[in-house]
């Protein structure tokens, strides 16, 4: 998502109209009336900071604090359009930075937590804070005296780690709880490299190529790390391929930094060395709580961003661009958030949740990748007020079977609320591939998953399918994948792989289907497809639509606390 702020885009956010001119103050007083209407009933934080609740000054102007300028970037920001009217909302850009922590307070308090306790988001204590104008950023900032409480009870500031200018001595190691810097020209993988745990990497805007590694453009091997590309509204953090590269960022156990000692390449399907004993090993989390969040990361040989063994990530506003097989994908990985991200260019899948559980996708925009999104063997996951377009297929949610006996199962995973269209792209996966076999024109493709939900979606145009709910089996009969042909299908997987009590509800499906390649399943080109042998228990309900392929039973009557 392109973030280009201009003084079109700040004005909204400039609450106070004492320092502008009058003929353009007419235009914004009644933002921090929206605010108080949203929140003053619970929260005495904008009556104690006035404009200084998101601004430096108490007579506002064009520097902001950070909760100020995140709000300023949700206003500019296609995914925090949530009722896609083609304007953020203040009350929509307000709800896009509930969840974050603006401050960075070295808690785990988010914004909507610290205007519950009547506390100020875009403020912490000390000379801790990060101030934003229209031409560049302060740090070191405090805060001002006479705004109310600060943090909540409790909340210690970090300790800010300032490091000397490059070429000077060995830099020390950074003491949990501190905040660290990396400036424009310094390395990011040394301040990396500095942590134990529990500390916060906060870089200035500019692009950078990390030569550490001739592998891996930057490696997290910490817990309780939180990397923070900083942006000053026309220029972010770029990570970019230092050469040959072949991962952009990888937060793994240390004992997997050197992927190449274990694997012959890090395209799909990630052939290993004769001498490496296939399998996943222990699935056990190594890593806690690593967030990375504002990085655009772009150009690397085979993956952006990747995580493995960790319990708790978030990924956040971070853009993968032209990364040739897949963009950001947690894997053996749980407890997640990918939120407000962007994908391109990948010639497998733009966002790919495998072997993992507890994720929520939110509010990404996915778009001119093979697979938008894939989810492979994981269970508890939602995707939701996501964006989905010009992939050749939106969603392929999938149950495998190459690591079935690694991963059994795909469960209660969630498609809700997404607008999911135009999904033709030439289909560019490796050749020999199962996923090069998959026609173009697929809006939803649910593959053998189980007790899930996809709903209240908007769902057009897509040439083949707009849903197709699938048993594997069927879907591979005739190809080098067939079950009865693939080595790696067992009993278990051949028991399993037909989709089972499934819902469709209420989406909106619109002229899918009008178009097809030619091909043995091109009879199946409709809004709705069901392909399973038996009578699975999927259902469909209350959704609007043209053409249907195989019988779509209803739904039972949900529940009190069913489905939403």
């Amino acid at each position: 998502m392109s973030r280009t702020s201009s003084f079109g885009l700040a004005l909204p956010l400039a609450v106070c109209a004492a320092v502008l001119a009058p003929a353009v103050a007419l235009a914004f007083p009644g933002v921090l009336d929206d605010w108080q209407a949203r929140y003053g009933a619970l929260s005495p934080s904008g009556e104690a900071a006035a404009c200084q609740l998101c601004h430096a000054s108490d007579s506002g102007g064009p520097e902001w604090n950070a909760y100020g300028w995140d709000v300023v970037l949700a206003l500019d920001d296609p995914a925090c359009d949530l009722d896609a009217s083609g304007d953020v909302s203040h009350a929509e850009a307000f709800y896009c930075v509930d969840d974050l922590n603006s401050d960075l307070d070295g808690s785990d308090n988010d914004n909507l937590t610290e205007i519950g306790a009547g506390t100020q988001p875009g403020w912490t204590n000390g000379p801790n804070n990060t101030l934003t104008s229209l031409v560049g950023q302060t740090f070191g900032a405090s805060p001002p005296g006479d705004i109310g409480a600060v943090d909540p009870e409790g909340t210690a500031p970090p300790p800010v780690v300032e490091p000397p200018p490059p070429g000077g001595e060995p830099l020390p190691p950074v003491p949990p709880g501190s905040t660290i810097f990396v400036r424009a020209g310094e390395s990011i993988q040394a301040a990396i490299d500095r942590v134990s745990h529990d500390v916060t990497i906060r870089i200035e805007p500019g692009v950078y190529r990390e030569l550490a590694d001739p592998t891996n453009g930057l490696q997290i091997n910490q817990s309780g790390l939180r990397l923070i590309g900083e942006s000053d509204g026309k220029h972010g953090v770029v990570l970019m391929n230092a050469g040959n590269q072949r991962n952009g960022i990888v937060v793994v156990p240390d004992d997997r930094n050197d992927c190449m000692s274990c694997h012959v390449s890090m395209e799909p399907p990630f052939e290993l060395h004769p001498y490496v004993e296939p399998g996943f090993g222990d699935p056990t989390p190594v890593l806690h709580d690593v967030e990375i969040e504002g990085i655009t990361i772009q150009n690397f040989r085979n993956n952006g961003l990747f995580t493995e063994r960790v319990d708790g990530f978030r990924i956040v506003h971070v853009r993968s661009i032209d990364n040739k097989n897949y963009g950001i994908f947690p894997t053996l990985s749980r407890n997640g958030l990918i939120k407000k991200s962007y994908a391109t260019g990948a010639d497998d899948s733009g966002i790919w949740v495998e072997t993992s559980q507890n994720v929520l996708v939110q509010q990404n925009l996915v778009e001119n990748n093979v697979n938008g999104f894939e989810l492979s063997n994981s269970d508890d996951v939602e995707f939701s007020w996501n964006t989905v377009r010009n992939n050749t297929v939106g969603f392929a949610v999938l149950l495998l079977p190459d690591i079935f006996d690694e991963r059994p199962g795909a469960k209660r995973i969630t498609i809700r609320r997404n607008k999911i269209y135009l999904n033709n792209r030439p289909n560019t996966a490796r050749p020999g591939s199962i996923l090069a076999t998959v026609p173009r024109g697929i809006g939803v493709l649910h593959l053998g998953v189980d007790d899930s939900l996809i709903s209240d979606n908007y769902i057009a145009a897509n040439h083949f399918i707009g849903v197709a709910v699938v048993d594997y089996c069927l879907v591979v009969l005739g190809t080098p994948f067939a079950c009865d042909v693939d080595p790696s299908v067992t009993p278990e997987f051949v028991a399993d792989s037909a989709p089972s009590h499934n819902q469709i509800r209420g989406n909106n499906m619109i002229a899918n289907g009008n178009a097809p390649d030619p091909g043995p399943f091109a009879f199946a080109a409709s809004d709705f497809a069901l392909v399973t042998l038996e009578d699975e228990g999927n259902c469909y309900q209350d959704n609007q639509y043209q053409t249907a392929a195989g019988t779509l039973p209803p739904c039972e009557p949900e529940e009190e606390g069913g489905p939403e």
